[in-house]
C-alpha cells in the first residue's frame, strides 16, 4: 500500500473523531488527552502549572480475527512529541495548584475548572488490567527478571499507575491459563518437593517483582493466579530439580497435598513482608462447586488471604462463599446483580465488571469505535460499581509495534500499550473515562448537583450500550456535566 493510501485509510478509520473540537476542559490535578482536529495544526506555548504534549497517533495494522484475509489500519499508537503526518492528539496536564481559568496554546483552548482531582494512587476507582512480564522480556530480548527486564517494564508499569491501577498480577504456578497468550506465564514462586515428601518454597522472584510493582505505583493489592488453572494442571520440581506436572482437582488428595503446606507457608511469608492484608487468591470463570471447595480450603488453612473472582453469576449464587473482590462480565450486569453491590460495599468488598473479546460493543478492540473506551472507563460511576477489569494490558503478539493481530483473540484484545512505552489511544480514552468516573464520585459524595448527576447516570443504559449507543454523544455529555 502506498503511503498516501495508507494515510487516507488511517484518517477514514478515525473520521468519526472529527466531532471533537479544539478545546479541553479539565480539573486541577487532571491529565486529559484529546484528538486535535486537522485545522488545529498549531499548538504551542506554555503556562505555569500547565503542560501540553502534542503527538501523533501512529498507524497500526490488524486483522478483525485470525481468519481475516485483509489487513485494516487504524491510528492507535500514541507517540508523544511526534509531528508526523496523520492524526494528532494533545495531552494536557494541570498541576493541583494551577490557577483556574482559560489558557491558549496556539489553536488549542484549555479551561481549568476550580476543582481538584486527587493523585491516581488515591482514587477509589478500582482498576485491574492484567500485566504480563514475560511478554516484555521476549519482545526486548532480555532474560526474565534481569535488571534489563525490569528497566524495560518500568515505563509501562508506571504508565499503568497513572490510570490508578490497584492490582499486581502475579503467578503461583506455571501456565495458569495454559497457552492462551503468545508468551506463557511462568510461576513466580519455585516449589520443590524433597525426597522425604516435604515442600520447600522460594519466594525470591515473587518478592522482587512485587516490590518493583509497588515502587512503580501499582497496587497495593496482589492478585495471585491461581488455585484453579485450566485442567487443574500444576507443577513443581522434584528432589533432582526435574519439573513434575500433576492434576490437582478440588476435592482430591492431590489438591490438598499441593496447596496445604504452601498456603500455610505463604501466609507466614506475606505477614512478614507486610502484604498479607492486600493479597488475593484470584480465580476466573469457575463453577460454584469448585469455588466453594477452594474458598473453604483457603479460609481454613490461611484465613488471612482474600478471595478474588471473575465470573458471570451474581455473587449470591455462590452460596455461603464470601468473595472479597468480584468481577462480573458486562453482559450480566443486570438489576439483580447491581442490587447486591451496596451490601457488598458495606461489607468492605469490591465489585467490578469486565470485558474481553466480547461484547463487540462497547470494547477496547482495534475495531472499537470512538468513545467506546471512554464509556467503559466511566460506566462504573453510572451504575454504582467500583471499577473495571480487563485481562490483558500487554500480552502482545508476534510484532506488536506494527501489528495488533493475535491469532486466537480479536485484535486489540491482548494489549492496550506498545513495547516502546507508548499508550494506545484506547488506553488514553479509557483513562479519560476513569478520571471522569472519579470526578463523578467526588461530586456525588459532596452532594453537588445530585439530580443532574443522577440524570447523567441514567443515560448509561446497558442494553443500549451493548446495541451500539451514541458513545461520542455520551462522552460529550459526561465532559459537559463534570467540567462546569
Amino acid at each position: 500500500m502506498k503511503f498516501g493510501s495508507l494515510l487516507l485509510a488511517v484518517l477514514m478509520a478515525v473520521s468519526v473523531l472529527a466531532d471533537y473540537d479544539c478545546s479541553v476542559r479539565l480539573w486541577r490535578g487532571e491529565s486529559f488527552s484529546a484528538i486535535l482536529p486537522d485545522e488545529a495544526s498549531h499548538v504551542f506555548g506554555s503556562a505555569p502549572g500547565l503542560s501540553v504534549v502534542r503527538g501523533t497517533l501512529m498507524p497500526v495494522r490488524y486483522l478483525d480475527n485470525h481468519r481475516g484475509l485483509e489487513y485494516k489500519t487504524v491510528a492507535d499508537r500514541a507517540l508523544a512529541g511526534s509531528s508526523s503526518a496523520g492524526v494528532h492528539f494533545a495531552t494536557v496536564t494541570a498541576s493541583p495548584d494551577v490557577k483556574p481559568g482559560e489558557y491558549r496554546f496556539g489553536q488549542l483552548r484549555v479551561t481549568v475548572v476550580d476543582r481538584v482531582l486527587p493523585p491516581a494512587k488515591d482514587w477509589k476507582y478500582y482498576l485491574d488490567l492484567w500485566q504480563h512480564p514475560w511478554a516484555v522480556s521476549r519482545v526486548n530480548g532480555v532474560k526474565p527478571f534481569s535488571p534489563e527486564h525490569y528497566k524495560a517494564m518500568e515505563p509501562l508499569w508506571r504508565l499503568l499507575a497513572t490510570a490508578g491501577q490497584k492490582t499486581l498480577t502475579v503467578t503461583l504456578i506455571d501456565q495458569p491459563w495454559n497457552r492462551q497468550c503468545h508468551d506463557a506465564y511462568e510461576s513466580m514462586i519455585v516449589r520443590r518437593k524433597t525426597e522425604d515428601g516435604r515442600w520447600v518454597f522460594d519466594y525470591a522472584r515473587f518478592d522482587e517483582y512485587v516490590e518493583f510493582g509497588l515502587a512503580c505505583g501499582l497496587g497495593p493489592h496482589i492478585s495471585c493466579y491461581t488455585m484453579c488453572p485450566w485442567e487443574y494442571r500444576v507443577d513443581y520440581l522434584d528432589a533432582t530439580g526435574r519439573p513434575v506436572y500433576v492434576q490437582a482437582k478440588p476435592g482430591t488428595h492431590a489438591f490438598d497435598d499441593y496447596w496445604h503446606d504452601f498456603l500455610v507457608d505463604f501466609e507466614c511469608h506475606l505477614r512478614e513482608k507486610g502484604w498479607l492484608g492486600d493479597t488475593y487468591i484470584a480465580m476466573d470463570e469457575r463453577t460454584p462447586e469448585d469455588l466453594a471447595y477452594i474458598v473453604k480450603f483457603v479460609r481454613k488453612v490461611s484465613p488471612g488471604l482474600k478471595i478474588a473472582m471473575a465470573g458471570n453469576r451474581r455473587p449470591s449464587e455462590f452460596q455461603g462463599i464470601a468473595i472479597d473482590s468480584y468481577c462480573q462480565a458486562l453482559r450480566h450486569v443486570d438489576e439483580s446483580f447491581l442490587s447486591e453491590v451496596i451490601g457488598r460495599r458495606r461489607a468492605g468488598q469490591v465489585t467490578t465488571f469486565y470485558v474481553a473479546g466480547g461484547p463487540k460493543h462497547p470494547n477496547t478492540l482495534m475495531s472499537s469505535g470512538a468513545g467506546e473506551a471512554f464509556v467503559l472507563g466511566f460506566y462504573p460511576a453510572a451504575c454504582g460499581l467500583d471499577g473495571f477489569l480487563r485481562w490483558a494490558y500487554n500480552s502482545w503478539g508476534e510484532d506488536p509495534m506494527n501489528d495488533m493481530t493475535y491469532n486466537r483473540w480479536p485484535s486489540g484484545d491482548v494489549a492496550l500499550v506498545y513495547p516502546d512505552g507508548s499508550p494506545s489511544w484506547r488506553f488514553l480514552e479509557l483513562k479519560n473515562g476513569i478520571q471522569q468516573a472519579e470526578k463523578f464520585r467526588i461530586l456525588f459524595d459532596s452532594g453537588v448537583r445530585t439530580k443532574e448527576l443522577e440524570a447523567l447516570a441514567g443515560k448509561f443504559v446497558l442494553k443500549d450500550l451493548l446495541a451500539g449507543a451514541d458513545y461520542v454523544g455520551l462522552r460529550r455529555c459526561v465532559l459537559d456535566v463534570l467540567n462546569r
